[in-house]
Order: structure tokens, then sequence, then C-alpha cells
């Protein structure tokens, strides 16, 4: 009877408000008190909007609004040039007399281009440093606003943000979309972010372009909106947008993989390729992950969480993002909590890289808060002379190159070099390394090595003679192939190092690389159009790989040339980030339905999978013996194919197996597996588990479990490397790295000491790249380290040893080769 009460009363008041309209004035707010005075001028030609109709304010800056039945904000669309002084919206209340918008003119604010932060899905109620991060890095840069597209999350969660992210504590102004998780129990799904974040439906402008934020269609309680009520108020203020704006759309999650973006209700429809639309920007996903939609010109970016790894175990970033009048001129993604990194690569202690006569110069160098703008290297004699000052290029957004000429006689002499990093502030890293002037040994071919062709080799092959008892690393050449490497081991065949590159910006930055394996010289590199996330695979000259929206490649390896190219039927999210495999001439590739068993030679599609679909992306790679394919699907299950036939022999999702990071690793006929903590064993004929070992940590890593005849090897999202004696199950040690730059295991955040990279055994030794970005040489019974190299970048993809040489690619796209 209350409730029936307090609604009557409430639909009295709105009628008797809608009787009246709503009116106000938008001003420049000199004093920034909120409310207008004689003295300050009204602002003419803003819009303003009650949630369905839009009007412009007169020469005066007065305008009024007929309101309708579900009003409850009137907001502004926020000119470019101008910031509000309090807020873009004010709740309808029947107190008020008039609706009043303060802003000022920005005196930094530009026509023609605008820069702005966005956070996605951080679902965290606890302050860290990717918030001042994120803060200080808007500032330095000067950016223009900040957005979060969603999953605050839940009513912890948002009231966090409400607290600490926001225009007054950020220092800019701070928009938030509505995302599943941010449609919590109350009397209607939104009313909690409506009381603190405003409305759900709303647009701004900045430098050239109109941004509008989009709510959520549906989440963990139903909102009281409804797709009809977003169209009508689309459709309003597109008509009052000036045509020739480019469209900017934020949204929590992706509205279409196709080409037509258009959002259709129950009585009506808005095409948006219609409307200069330019950008999709939105989360949910917890990926990181960007594309052109067909010929369209549309782009669309996601991102995973600035506080943790993504569920794919993408990198904790936030991005930024510059907008012009062609739409996204530039999208940067600033990867979390990296404090002033300054790593010399060449020249160090550990090894000089040469180029025949020449000495290159590598350093990695990031922070977060600002971006590094110039790199400067200094030689010094062992008198403190300067012999050499050469400044270096940037190769990625860690590396930096450059090669001089050293003369012969200064070889063999004690040196010490520096490395000056200047920030955008203006602050300098400096670095000081001394070492001695030596050219490295060269390593040539003894013939022993065979090529390892598929993907995960030295997993598989664990007991290879060839490999050499590794003692200290030693840097033999380095070479930067011009983006990122995730997960994209250093393939060796024929002589040559393969690699593959992300670029999950949009920067055109994918590639595959061909380096000869004795000197680093790169022979060649193919573009490829989207991320090549994980491993590539050889057989019989050629290459194959698969990017993030399930195109394969096949590649001539002597040329780099395409041989073929097929389109899987990726048709939606999420992106692919998994390996394949091959097997007698076959190449295994996809997920879900678009799961194939292609012909190597030709490309043709020999059967495609139709037994299971959906899921998460997983960075597990495929696993195949004895005629039985083993794939994944994240968040779903493990499955096991029939690697003739593609039929489903038998899949499991039980005790923490759904959740797919790591490799399975075949083994003495057995299968090897992560749950999330539970190390599985199981019978790869029927799914069974034979054996089992639980663990307290998370086994969240990309990596395969390594197994010897003695040990079981496993490394961990927070806690490093675990040793277990493989008859026993008992725990013989753990290693324990720094901790990780930035993070990548799912949900992982500070503090955790992650491994991604699965361990090569070499002797009586383990070879293990970790996310503090060092190398290490650890003996293998005891699990102490012996020695180590700081790479500078996380080391997220498996390693390689090919004709002695130890091969380490890198997060700042340097593969490195160290001799054994």
């Amino acid at each position: 009877m209350k409730q029936l009460l307090l609604t009557l009363l409430i639909a009295c008041s709105l009628q008797t408000l809608m009787a009246q309209g709503f009116s106000g004035k938008v001003f420049i707010d000199n004093n920034t008190s909120g409310q207008p005075n004689n003295t300050e001028k009204g602002l003419a030609g803003v819009r303003v909007s009650d949630g369905l109709h839009v009007t412009i304010t007169d020469a005066n800056g007065n305008y009024h609004l007929p309101g309708h039945a579900k009003i409850r904000f009137i907001f502004i669309t926020t000119p470019a040039g101008y910031r509000f002084t309090k807020t873009f919206y004010i709740p309808v209340d029947s107190a008020l007399q008039a609706y009043d918008f303060g802003v000022q003119p920005v005196n930094k604010a530009t026509a023609a281009t605008a820069k702005f932060v966005r956070l996605t899905d951080t679902e965290t109620y606890q302050f860290n440093n990717w918030i001042t991060d994120a803060k200080a890095y808007a500032q330095n840069e000067n950016a223009d606003f900040m957005i979060h597209t969603g999953d605050i999350c839940y009513e912890k969660g948002m009231a966090f943000h409400a607290q600490y992210i926001n225009t007054r504590t950020m220092g800019l102004p701070v928009y938030y979309c509505i995302g599943n998780h941010d449609l919590v129990k109350g009397p209607y799904g939104e009313a909690l972010y409506e009381s603190l974040f405003g409305p759900v439906c709303y647009s701004f402008d900045a430098g050239p372009a109109h941004f509008i934020v989009t709510p959520m269609r549906n989440g963990d309680y139903q909102p009281s909106y409804t797709l009809d009520d977003v169209v009508q108020w689309l459709k309003n203020d597109l008509a009052n947008t000036a045509p020739e704006k480019p469209v900017i759309i934020f949204n929590h999650d992706l509205l279409t993989y196709d080409t037509l973006f258009t959002i259709r209700s129950k009585n009506d429809s808005i095409n948006l390729n219609e409307h200069h639309l330019k950008a999709w920007i939105y989360g949910h996903w917890h990926i990181n992950f960007a594309r052109t939609h067909g010929n369209t010109g549309i782009r669309s970016l996601c991102a995973a969480p600035p506080p943790g790894g993504g569920i794919d175990n993408s990198a904790s970033n936030f991005d930024v993002i510059g907008v012009d009048k062609n739409g996204l001129s530039f999208v940067q993604r600033r990867y979390t909590y990296v404090h002033d990194q300054l790593v010399a690569v060449s020249p160090s202690a550990a090894g000089i890289a040469f180029d025949q006569d020449k000495m290159v110069i590598s350093a990695n160098a990031y922070h977060t808060s600002s971006p590094v703008n110039k790199v400067l290297f200094s030689l010094f004699d062992k008198k403190g002379n300067l012999v050499r000052q050469v400044p270096l290029q940037p190769r990625t957004d860690w590396n930096w190159f450059a090669t001089t000429a050293i003369p012969g006689s200064w070889l063999n002499g004690v040196y010490t070099a520096t490395l000056e990093a200047t920030l955008g502030t203006g602050r300098v890293l400096f670095r000081r390394d001394t070492f001695t002037l030596a050219k490295n040994i060269s390593v040539k071919n003894n013939g022993n090595t065979p090529d390892w062709p598929e993907v995960l080799q030295n997993i598989q092959r664990t007991g290879v003679t060839a490999i050499p008892t590794a003692g200290p690393l030693h840097l033999n050449w380095t070479a930067n192939v011009g983006g990122n490497i995730w997960k994209s081991s250093p393939i060796c065949a024929a002589g040559k190092i393969f690699t593959g590159t992300i670029d999950d910006e949009g920067n055109h930055h994918s590639s595959i690389t061909a380096l000869d394996a004795q000197t680093g010289k790169q022979l060649w590199q193919f573009p490829t159009g989207n991320s090549i996330k994980h491993s590539i695979s050889y057989h019989d000259g050629l290459l194959l790989a698969t990017d993030a929206e399930g195109v394969t490649y096949a590649l001539d390896a002597a040329t780099g040339k395409l041989k073929w190219k097929h389109a899987g039927d990726l048709k939606n999210l999420p992106a692919y980030n998994s390996a394949g495999a091959i097997h007698e001439d076959v190449y295994y590739t996809g997920a879900g339905n678009y799961l194939q068993a292609l012909d190597i030679h030709t490309g043709e599609v020999k059967w495609t999978n139709h037994d299971w679909t959906g899921g998460e992306g997983t960075p597990a790679a495929m696993a195949i013996h004895n005629g039985v394919l083993v794939t994944s699907s994240n968040w779903n299950h493990l499955f096991a194919h029939n690697a003739a036939t593609g039929k489903l022999q038998w899949k499991r999702s039980d005790e923490g197996i759904r959740f797919r990071s790591g490799t399975p690793a075949f083994f003495d006929n057995r299968l090897y597996v992560h749950g999330i903590n539970k190390l599985h064993i199981l019978d790869p004929a029927t799914g069974k588990t034979t054996d089992s070992i639980p663990l307290t940590e998370d086994l969240k890593t990309m990596t395969a479990p390594l197994v010897t005849n003695q040990y079981i090897i496993t490394c961990t999202a927070a806690g490093g490397m675990l040793a277990f004696d493989k008859k026993t199950k008992r725990e013989l040690w753990r290693f324990v790295p720094g901790e990780a730059l930035f993070y990548s295991a799912p949900y992982s955040s500070p503090s955790s000491a992650t491994i991604e990279s699965t361990p090569l055994l070499a002797g009586n030794r383990l070879i293990a790249g970790a996310s503090d970005g060092y190398v290490y040489v650890i003996d293998l019974a005891t699990g102490k380290m012996i020695s180590r190299f700081n790479t500078g970048a996380p080391v997220f993809a498996d390693m390689a040893v090919y004709n002695g040489m130890l091969y380490v690619a890198d997060f700042s796209g340097n593969v490195n080769a160290f001799r054994l």
C-alpha cells in the first residue's frame, strides 16, 4: 500500500513538472559557483536534453524542454572547448525552478584534435597505483577527458569509483558508461548508477568530434530503459549534431562484429553508419583487441582492465586515444604499474651485440604515466672521457635502438656506458653499466640440432639431448622486429628464427618476421591483418599462423611470400589468441564452430567442428598426440577431438579445468593439464583423471606443465615456479621471481610474481623467462638461481634452443640470442 501511494505521489509530481516544462540557462561560470549572476554571460548553441527531446540554447544561453514520462535528468552536451564547472547533469526535482549549467572555456583546447584516457572493467573497490598512473598520465599529457566503459562494478565498486575516480579527484572531466555488473538490485537496475554517475545515455563534444555514451542492453538486474528509449534519444541527439562531425560511441559491449552498426528496437531502428560513425569503444570482454569493420572505416576497440590481467591473459592497461576530423588518429596502450623502467640490453655486462663492425645499442625504457620522448647513449673510457654519444631511435613503445661503428683499437678495453631516458614530463631516467668491449664468439651450426617444426616443440621434447647444460647467459645478438611480441615463441628452422607480433591498437604493427639465426639480421617481414597473438608453426618449408580475426596465413619460409590465405568463420567475439598445431600435413586452428583442419599446402578445409561453441578466448595452445587433438575454450571446457575426423571424443569442465589459460602437455601417454588450483593427470583416450596435485596457488598462466622422468614443473600467476617429485607428488622446491612489470594472468594484480613462459629444460638446469623481465638459469635439483639476464620487458613467449643458442622473445619486440 505504501509503495502504491509513493508511486502515485511520484506520478503526480512528474505530471506537475511536465505541465510547467523544464527551463534553465547554460552560462560562462567565471566564479565556478554553478549559479549564474548578472555579470556571467549565457552561451548560445549548446544542446540540452531531458533524455528524449533535445533543444539548443538561444543567444542568451536560455532553453526550455517539455519533459516526458520517463524523465530523470536534464543534461547538456558539453560543447567542444569547454568544461562543466559542477556537473553536466541535474536530477529532476520539484523543488528546482531552473536547471542551470555552468561551463568554462579550456585554454589548451583545440578544435582540430582531442585526446582522452579510457578505463574499463576495473571491478574493484581497492585503491591501487593504476589510479594514480591514469591520473598522472591524463595530467602530464593534457588529456581532454577520461571515460570508464563499464563494469565499475556492483554496489561497493560503484561507491568506490564515485568517491575516488571523478572529475574533482582526477582533475579533468570523468564520464561513465553502465555495464552489466552495474545493473544492481534496487527500484530498477540502473537506480544506484544514476544516483552516483547520472544518466545512462548522454553525449558531449571535444575537439572536432561528437561523443555518445550508450547503455548496456541488459545485466544482472533488469533496467528500466528500453532500446526504444535509446533509439529515440539517439535520433534526436544526432539530428541536432553537425553532420560533418565524426561520431565516437562508448558502450560496455560491442554492438556488432559485422559492418552494419544498426540499433534495432521493438518499434524503431537507427543505422549509425549513416551518421558519420567512426569508432565504437567498448569493454566487457577483458581483452586487448582492435579491428576495422570491413571497408566502412569504422573501428572498434576493446581493452583489458587496468587493475589486473585480462580474461585471456591480456596485459593490464588503460588506453589513450586521439581523435581528429577523420576519426581515431592514434591509439596507444599504457601498461599499468610500470615505473622508471630503463634497462640496457646491449651493451651490458652480460654481453654486447654487434652488426659486423658496428656495436648494437639497444635499450628498453617505459614509464606508465608519461611516454619516453628520447633516449641518449654515452660511452666513456676508463679515465672517464666521453668517447661516443648516440641518440637512440624508437622501434616499439618499449625499445630504443641504434648502431655505432667501433674502432678495432677500442676492443678489449673497459668502458662505462650511460643511458638517459627523457620522459614527457621532462624528468630523466638514468642508468650506468661497466663492461669490457669485446666481440661475441660466433656460434656455428654443428649439424646436431634438428629443426623443431611444431608449436610447443620445446615442451613436447623435454628429453632432447642436443640441449646443452645452461650456465651464465651471454648475449650473442639482439634484434627488434618492430612490434610487441606476446606469446609467439621463436620458431627455429632452416637457419632462421620466425616470430609474430601483436597490434591490439589498429596501428598496423602486426607481422611475421624471419631473422637469420646466427646474426639476427632481418631477412623478410610479412604484414598480417591483425595480431599474431600466439606461436606460429613450421612444416616442410611452410610457415602457418592465424591472426586474432581467425585469418590463417601460409607463407613460404624462405621468402615470406604468401602461398595461401584462409578466412575462418569467426563472426563474433572473443578474438582468437590461441596457437594451432601441425600433424601429417594438416594444420589445426580456430575455436568453437570455426575450429578447423586445413591442408597445409592448399588451405583446403578437411573438417569443421560442429560439436561445441562458446566460451571466452584462451591462450592455451593446441596439443596433438596419437591422433588425439586437445584444444580449449576458456570458462567452458577442455576438449579432445579425433584429429582425423574432428569428432569430439570427450570434454572436461570440472575441478577448475574450465579455466583454460595453460596449454596441456603430453608425456608418457598421459595428459598434464592445469585446473585453476589443481594439476590434473588425465588418460588422453578417455579424459578421466588418473592422478592430480592440488595447489594453493592459481595456475592461470599461459604455460604448460614441464614434465620429465623425475619432475613436474608448474608455473603460477602469483607465486612463481613449483617443482614436484613425479612419483610422490611432493613439492620439492619453489622459485619466486620478482614482481611482474605489469599483470597478465586473469585478475592478477599486485603482488604477483608471474611466469607466463613455459620453462626450458637444459641438462640439469631450467631456463625460465618471467614477467619481471628477467631470464633465469635455475638449478633443477634445488630451485636456486645460478644466473639471470634482464631483458627489460616481460617474457611471455616460450623460449627455444637451436644449434647451441637460446632464443628469447620479449614484449618489447626484441629477439635475444644467447650462447649456451
